[in-house]
């Protein structure tokens, strides 16, 4: 096997078990602290290099651009959550994107008919909902998305990443070679970042 294809192995099975998921699922949010703990998710995101680009108080929704993950070379760029991430993204061009979700805690588990007529909340449409007068209790949770770059017709050095060379593609009815196509397809989830992230905005919330 290469010298450079054993050490990523040997530094991959070190990783490997070094995988923090320290903090909760979710985050649960009195209906008086719901602006203080939307605006702790803003923070939250963007202290986490996740720009919010749409950000609904009414509905309790944050998304964020994607961010391009740091590698061992790109310290300044977002960090990872574990050693086994930040190996991974050193090996493939990975970003990250997240969204924020607040919702009733609870939902009424009585019949929502009286007399013929629907009564309570419109479960189809909870994204309607204006939570800025919501009374009760709510919940938080967070999604991250991990994207990985591809470039099609990649052709891996054997023996140093500067090797790397791209294949053209010949298309049979066109007389003249095509440019190599790149895009970024979904991977993974990355529960360690959500749960970071929870951490962080429990940590506000309570003044720590």
């Amino acid at each position: 096997m290469p010298p450079m294809r054993l050490i990523l192995l040997t530094l991959f099975i070190f990783f490997g078990g070094c995988v923090a998921n320290q903090g909760p699922d979710v985050v649960f949010v009195s209906s008086v602290d719901y602006e203080k703990a939307f605006d702790a998710a803003v923070d939250a995101a963007s202290s986490r290099g996740l720009k919010p680009v749409f950000v609904d108080r009414r509905g309790g929704v944050i998304e964020t651009s994607p961010t391009v993950a740091g590698s061992v070379v790109e310290p300044w760029k977002q960090r990872a959550t574990s050693p086994r991430q930040t190996l991974e993204n050193t090996l493939s061009l990975q970003r990250r994107t997240a969204r924020f979700e607040f919702r009733p805690a609870k939902m009424p588990t009585e019949p929502n008919t009286k007399e013929g007529l629907l009564v309570g909340p419109d479960l189809l449409a909870v994204a309607g909902q204006d939570l800025t007068n919501y009374n009760g209790q709510l919940e938080l949770r967070v999604w991250v998305y991990v994207d990985r770059h591809y470039t099609q017709g990649m052709r891996r050095g054997s023996w140093s990443l500067s090797s790397e060379t791209v294949s053209t593609v010949l298309p049979a009815s066109e007389p003249w070679e095509q440019s190599p196509s790149r895009f970024w397809a979904p991977v993974s989830r990355d529960i360690s970042a959500e749960r970071t992230i929870l951490s962080l905005i429990e940590l506000q919330l309570h003044g720590e």
